[in-house]
């Protein structure tokens, strides 16, 4: 049968477990009867433990209980005064603890002075505190979808672990964490992902002085090798282009702009769901007799890139279009730009459309039309620095890449060109002025 621990205490909301003494009459103040000490854990056979060796000393020293005693128990020694601290916080709270002890006894008051004073005047920065204040100084730099991600992280962190001071957090927490996240079935990469918001944020309350640890708990802590779980996302083939594009089929989905729009672009162009949704007419622009995206709102530096405009695109009436739309701003001006960027529906409801026209497989989505283009890039002959140019991509393995400069729009364009899906799929019904009625 389990001892029962009558001053061992677990607080809701950290998890943390503390060790309660009830201050006697003679030395309790009308605002504080009890002191709590915290006992560094969450473990309750640890806090078990501890307490246990707690209970027997205290019970000791009954009837009079020695105060002397009591803080020598939480490593403070009055007569030396010192005080044994795992972190600069804990030292300097218990300096501050034995300046009020010894001008207590200076001055021939009771006990009780020390008990309203140490702890409560330390200054408390709580987790959502710290958060707030990380968020304000990066938010300006990121776009919306990443700040979503790092404010979704903290609140997915807080779950387990609630609203405390942010000096709390142990590197062990920041494994219960991780243990936490598989058990739950979270993919190494997303747990990498969770981890190196939170190490961002210990980071700046270490600089900011919020974090008197100077350790980060999240350093080591990341999952070696998570990419390499990940399952790669297929490219189209031949037979999937030709079903997701018949007109019979695609009509149906083609409901709006960008719906219509969205998957062709990217056909012909292999840019990224966001950097198509987010193009604005002015970014449609001519040189050299050329015409060509240029791609602003992108993933990475690499991705601000010129395409050229293909050929087929144009025989579509993607011209005819921005005709119709001149006086707006953007190419798909009704999209908001919510927490998963203005892809999320187009993106969402291609995934949909896949399943209805039975193409729809556990490793294809919208983003397989980039993969699908880069490999028909790499098949036509096109060479690996003009792939990346287009892409947006940056070589990790081509020494001569970082000495490659902005190539001209003609060899862009001759790139572009040689994908040449209008040759095994029929296109001749496309028609975007009956496809949706946003110009009625």
């Amino acid at each position: 049968m389990p001892i029962h621990m009558p001053r061992l205490i677990r607080d809701a909301k950290s998890g943390l477990y503390f060790f309660r003494l009830i201050l006697p009459r003679s030395v309790a103040g009308q605002q504080q009867k009890s002191m709590y000490f915290s006992l560094k854990t969450r473990e309750n056979k640890v806090a078990r433990a501890k307490a246990a060796v707690l209970n027997l000393r205290v019970e000791m020293t009954k009837p009079y209980i020695d105060f002397d005693n009591i803080r020598e128990l939480i490593n403070i020694d009055l007569k030396n005064g010192i005080f044994q601290a795992d972190t600069a916080e804990e030292q300097e709270r218990g300096l501050k603890i034995l300046q009020a002890m010894g001008q207590a006894q200076a001055v021939g008051q009771p006990l009780q002075a020390v008990a309203a004073v140490p702890i409560n005047n330390v200054k408390v920065t709580l987790f959502d505190d710290a958060v707030r204040d990380y968020l304000a100084e990066i938010t300006p730099t990121l776009k919306a979808t990443t700040v979503y991600k790092y404010k979704k992280s903290f609140e997915f962190f807080k779950n387990y672990f609630s609203n405390v001071d942010i000096n709390s957090y142990s590197k062990e927490d920041i494994k219960t964490f991780k243990t936490k996240m598989l058990a739950a079935n979270k993919v190494p990469h997303t747990i990498n992902g969770f981890l190196g918001c939170l190490k961002g944020l210990f980071d700046y309350s270490i600089k900011n002085g919020l974090r008197m640890e100077q350790a980060n708990p999240v350093d080591g802590m990341y999952i070696k090798n998570s990419k390499k779980q990940l399952k790669a996302r297929d490219q189209f083939y031949e037979d999937d282009l030709k079903t997701i594009f018949e007109w019979v089929n695609y009509k149906k989905f083609a409901k709006k702009p960008d719906y219509f729009w969205g998957p062709l672009i990217c056909l012909y162009t292999g840019m990224r769901p966001e950097e198509i949704t987010t193009l604005e007419i002015k970014n449609i622009r001519q040189d050299d007799g050329i015409y060509f995206f240029q791609v602003k709102d992108a993933k990475t530096p690499a991705g601000v890139r010129p395409i050229p405009i293909h050929s087929q695109l144009i025989k579509m009436g993607l011209f005819d279009y921005l005709d119709k739309i001149k006086e707006k701003e953007k190419l798909f001006w009704y999209l908001k730009n919510g927490h998963n960027g203005t892809k999320k529906n187009l993106s969402r409801n291609f995934s949909e459309y896949l399943g209805e026209i039975e193409v729809k497989q556990d490793d294809n989505c919208f983003y397989s039309l980039r993969h699908t283009v880069i490999t028909r890039l790499v098949a036509r002959k096109v060479n690996n620095s003009t792939i990346y140019v287009l892409s947006g991509h940056v070589s990790d393995k081509s020494t001569h890449y970082n000495y490659l400069h902005e190539l001209p729009m003609t060899a862009l364009k001759e790139a572009i060109e040689t994908l040449d899906w209008h040759k095994k799929i029929n296109f001749d019904d496309f028609d975007f002025l009956n496809a949706y009625t946003v110009f009625d």
